[in-house]
């Protein structure tokens, strides 16, 4: 008789409860929607152990045995309870797999990608012309070399054309390394940190999945510890 009073009476508090899972097909493999799924029911679930005890309780008190009957209405919203704290288990898990997975394929994407293109090396300006000093009495103006009869270079100043040439393409050459070496170290930080940050996420969640269970244990054994007491 007191098992069909508290049924009635979370009917009347929280009709059609036990109906909250969406009629909808899921598509397969579509975690968050399933995710979402049973955060949805494991709150209609607690809804509905809420509305349920509250009703059998006002009701119990009109009964004869008032404390037997309370506790089977404690019963009946623990055993809800359980039920939604398993729905909402399986979408911590869900949630905690899908961000794993989400973690990996970055890190995936981050090692395959292939390094940026590196701008082509500017060439160093030309050396300018030094002005030649004005002759005085004791420093005479140098003489300008002869033209050749084909009207090139003389050929004392080939040397020096040719080192010119070669310390430019040294220096264009050093700089174009820096530059590949200082965008490589920028990218393995920005690799390391987005790393590193992605595991610090998976480890809070993982955390946060540890002090629910946790509390959601303390809870159940202070409920059956005051069932008991009654």
């Amino acid at each position: 008789m007191l098992t069909l009073l508290i049924a009635l009476a979370g009917a009347t508090a929280l009709p059609g409860a036990a109906h909250a899972q969406p009629t909808t097909a899921r598509q397969p493999g579509d975690d968050r929607a399933r995710i979402a799924e049973l955060e949805a029911e494991g709150k209609a679930l607690r809804a509905e152990a809420e509305a349920t005890y509250r009703a059998a309780e006002a009701a119990c008190h009109e009964r004869f045995l008032v404390n037997r009957c309370i506790d089977l209405a404690k019963k009946q919203r623990l055993d809800t309870i359980t039920r939604a704290r398993g729905l909402e288990a399986e979408a911590r898990r869900l949630d905690l797999a899908e961000r794993q997975r989400a973690a990996d394929a970055a890190r995936a994407r981050a090692i395959d990608a292939p390094p940026a293109e590196l701008p082509p090396a500017q060439a160093l300006p030309a050396a300018p012309d030094l002005p030649q000093p004005p002759a005085t009495a004791e420093t005479p103006a140098p003489e300008a070399p002869a033209p050749s009869a084909s009207g090139t270079a003389p050929p004392e100043t080939a040397p020096d054309a040719a080192r010119i040439r070669a310390e430019r393409e040294a220096a264009s050459r050093a700089a174009q390394d820096q530059t590949e070496r200082e965008r490589a170290a920028r990218d393995a930080e920005r690799t390391t940190a987005r790393r590193q940050a992605e595991e610090d996420a998976a480890e809070r969640a993982a955390q946060a999945e540890r002090d629910r269970e946790r509390y959601d244990e303390r809870l159940r054994r202070y409920e059956e510890e005051q069932a008991g007491k009654k």
